[in-house]
């Protein structure tokens, strides 16, 4: 993937978030463009809980996001004490992350969750979740929802 392509999708994609995101108080960081990655920092209306987490997008959106939650407090990285807990919800996962394909660490060579997941073309089993904006938007959902919310995992 082009880098020049990569980083002005990602900046398109930065600024949709931002713009949908700021009445949720969604706050998205300035790409480290030499490291290509970004932080988003989500605040559950439920319980106040902070959500951190680092995007990284070498070779996107050929490759999806690698997406790891970043605890906001003592900065241990893809634990499960880092991730929401939400009621009959696999997208949140117990090791510590987002088991979905808009996550290229739930794919073989990762953590390997799903070893069945191809990466090319990851965009047509993601159900939708393809941008940043989409994929913000579907974990704000989910712990904005007190009824589908628990709290952080322990």
């Amino acid at each position: 993937m082009n880098a020049t392509v990569t980083q002005l999708t990602v900046d398109r994609e930065i600024a949709d978030a931002r713009e949908y995101g700021a009445c949720y108080g969604w706050q998205i960081a300035d790409p480290d463009t030499g490291n290509q990655l970004f932080n988003v920092r989500l605040c559950s209306p439920v319980d106040q809980e902070i959500y951190l987490m680092e995007f990284k997008y070498d070779d996107y959106p050929e490759k999806p996001y690698l997406i790891e939650f970043i605890h906001p407090v003592s900065g241990i990285r893809g634990d499960k004490t880092c991730v929401p807990k939400c009621r009959h919800d696999s997208c949140f996962h117990p090791e510590g992350l987002i088991c979905h394909p808009c996550n290229r660490k739930a794919y073989a060579g990762y953590r390997g969750l799903h070893n069945e997941w191809k990466m090319t073309g990851w965009q047509q089993i993601a159900n939708g979740l393809i941008n940043l904006k989409s994929i913000l938007d579907a974990f704000y959902t989910r712990i904005a929802d007190k009824t589908f919310y628990e709290k952080r995992m322990v």
